[in-house]
């Protein structure tokens, strides 16, 4: 459908990707109606003064009247951004180099913005950066500017979208109250599009960065577990008459310069430590809290001592964590003398999910849900991590360094096993993907269908053909074009080609056109379903209902004209049913907490069923589809399931499932500031 015996040349596939962008947003209002309108109620809902209840009506007759009008504008204003991308550098500034003040409804417009752009690029910075690389690396070969790329970002498509509103004319207060409601239908239309391009821009043999294969960034939680520890070690120190870091002028990122004799004393304690590979069935010795009652008869500062107390719990709930390993435990508990030491003179210890020392002992908590003792990779498993701690041990003098090389080994390791293992899933993924992008584009292809029977009304006996042939015909361009393409906004257009020509013409010019037009629309017509394989039976059947009703108005004597289904009429929502709406919305939540923690689950997280799911008590995310779609494997992935994020959702509310703290030093962090904030002092 999309063959081409030559590559396109990067300045097309650049166009392409742009068209298909700017397609993407030329519908958005059409097609994410309804969730905006439920967001909008629920926003009134929450606040139901005259002020609100007023903007959000003016902001549903907008949605209700004209979602093409607020398409086309967001469509274009994108547009103009991509073509003049300079003009767009300051917004709403005639003179950038000029100190001028804001009003208050252009600093709340802006405000909306940036809030509604960062919690984008929050969710979608994987997609992004894999994106991102393949159009720098393209513009790149077309000697255009690789930074153009970032055009396609969340924050240009808000101010896009703000734009697009100001040239509507619609005011700033409900310019920016449509600008909050429309975010998580934006995030929906973004993730898609980002894929679909991602898809697209790979068949044409663009490679993924390298970027793209970099940890993804470490999941915020709920209490900022790190720094509440930090600010008990501060206290415990000013409360012994010690300086912290926030008082001293000590260098970023390290504890106050002092005489610090307990970081002296460390090599002797670990020399106490077993052999890494003498250790293996026993308990392992906590050895920090051993230092700890040492530490306080000889002097040790008080600093000193909340560290030495706060890593010594962090390793105490680590060690009697049931979900590792004995084994892996064993080789964790070596760690506390060289994780001590760092955490000695750097607070990011605490403070930073990716601190080299913290992102081992995560690797080392995932060796051990991923490569526990009745799997075959064990032993090797074992072994590579054995590697690691003698790596950190021969080298007291650089922590830090130590953790990074060993962290980096392990990693390695990991990522070939990785690369063995989804050879085996390739096929189960790649027919996933399949049913996916059919899903999408019979979907857009429904939601295209629909939005002109209202604005073009037709028979139903038209409409039900089309729905037979003419939506599987598009769904096979959305799959072939890996989102859409040339030939999918080609047959978009036949299809309004096709409507407007079963109007009456309001003039002789019009029905002239329309005449002249026929033709070539039904042969693209043909000529589609052809590809789809149609039967001459079903072409016959398909065409006698549209040329039926064009004859109504060619030739009005042949027969009376069957009835439309439908007819556009602009809505215009009443503050009676507005309120009633909002009243209904109010005690239903918005979002589901359960249903968002399914979703936020990643590729290489964990789930733990109970009773075991498919012959699983455990399962690893072996692939995240993106309309929530999961691919679950066991530890070798050899034995899989797929299950939706509402299904899973389902399966936790009732007990059955759970998604575990996925990193083994956060979790212990957390029970460390919850058992601080229980301890008097």
């Amino acid at each position: 459908m999309n063959n081409q015996s030559t590559p396109p040349s990067p300045a097309a596939l650049l166009r392409e990707a742009d068209a298909r962008m700017a397609q993407a947003l030329e519908n958005f209002f059409q097609r994410s109606h309804i969730p905006i309108q439920d967001t909008i109620l629920r926003a009134i809902a929450a606040q139901m003064t005259p002020a609100v209840i007023a903007t959000g009506q003016t902001c549903l007759d907008w949605l209700n009247s004209y979602p093409d009008a607020l398409s086309t504008a967001f469509a274009d204003q994108f547009r103009l951004r991509l073509a003049r991308p300079e003009t767009f550098t300051q917004r709403h500034v005639d003179h950038p180099f000029e100190l001028q003040l804001l009003g208050d409804d252009a600093l709340k417009r802006q405000l909306a913005e940036e809030k509604a752009a960062t919690q984008l690029t929050e969710v979608l910075r994987a997609d992004m950066l894999l994106l991102f690389g393949r159009l720098q690396a393209v513009r790149r070969a077309a000697s255009d500017d690789p930074n153009h790329a970032n055009a396609y970002g969340p924050l240009p498509v808000i101010r896009a979208l703000s734009r697009a509103l100001d040239a509507l004319g619609i005011d700033s207060p409900c310019g920016t109250f449509l600008l909050q409601c429309v975010t998580a239908p934006l995030l929906d239309t973004l993730k898609h599009t980002y894929t679909a391009l991602n898809q697209f821009l790979g068949a044409q043999d663009i490679p993924e960065p390298l970027a793209a294969h970099a940890a993804p960034p470490p999941r915020k939680t709920q209490t900022d577990a790190g720094q509440a520890i930090l600010a008990h070690i501060q206290s415990a120190a000013a409360r012994a008459g010690e300086t912290g870091p926030a008082d001293t002028g000590a260098p970023a990122g390290g504890f106050p310069a002092m005489p610090r004799r307990l970081i002296d004393s460390l090599a002797g304690w670990q020399i106490r430590l077993p052999d890494v590979r003498g250790l293996r069935e026993e308990a392992p010795a906590l050895v920090l809290r051993q230092l700890q009652q040492d530490a306080r008869h000889t002097g040790t500062g008080a600093l000193d001592l909340a560290v030495l107390d706060a890593v010594a719990g962090l390793f105490e709930f680590i060690l009697d964590d049931p979900g590792i390993s004995p084994r892996y435990k064993a080789e964790i508990a070596h760690l506390q003398i060289p994780a001590l030491r760092i955490a000695l003179v750097s607070p990011g210890f605490f403070s930073d999910d990716q601190h080299p020392a913290r992102r081992l002992i995560d690797l080392m908590g995932l060796f051990s849900r991923r490569f526990p003792e009745h799997t075959p990779s064990h032993v090797p498993a074992l072994e590579q991590v054995q590697a690691g701690c003698i790596t950190i041990l021969h080298d007291p003098g650089h922590p830090a360094e130590a953790f990074a090389q060993a962290y980096s080994l392990l990693a390695a390791w990991l990522a070939d096993e990785d690369a063995r293992m989804e050879v085996g899933l390739a096929a189960e993924v790649a027919h996933l993907e399949q049913i996916e992008r059919q899903e999408r584009g019979t979907l857009l292809a429904l939601e295209n269908l629909h939005d002109l029977t209202e604005r073009h009304p037709a028979p139903e006996s038209v409409l039900r053909r089309l729905e037979a042939a003419w939506v599987p015909y598009m769904a096979s361009l959305y799959v072939a074009e890996s989102g859409e393409g040339p030939e999918w906004r080609t047959a978009c257009l036949t299809l309004l080609q096709l409507f407007l020509s079963l109007q009456a013409p309001d003039s002789d010019a019009t029905r002239e056109s329309r005449l002249q037009s026929i033709p070539s629309v039904n042969a693209a017509l043909r000529r589609g379903l052809l590809a789809q394989g149609a039967e001459p039976a079903q072409l016959k059947d398909f065409f006698s209902a549209i040329t039926a009703t064009q004859e109504c108005w060619i030739r009005p004597a042949a027969g009376q004209r069957e009835a439309v289904v439908s007819t556009f009429t602009p809505r215009r929502v009443s503050r009676e049913q507005i309120e009633s709406l909002a009243h209904q919305l109010a005690d239903t939540p918005a979002n589901d907490p359960v249903l968002q923690q399914a979703q936020q689950l990643l590729e290489g997280d964990w789930v733990d069923f109970d009773p075991a799911y498919e012959g699983l008590m455990t399962a690893r995310v072996a692939w995240v589809g993106v309309h929530g779609y999961l691919l679950f494997c066991d530890s070798e992935g050899e034995q899989r399931f797929s299950l939706g994020c509402d299904r899973l959702a389902a399966e936790i509310r009732a007990g059955c499932a759970r998604i575990p703290e996925q990193s083994l030093t956060r979790k212990a962090m957390l029970r460390l500031k919850t058992n601080l904030s229980a301890s008097p002092g």
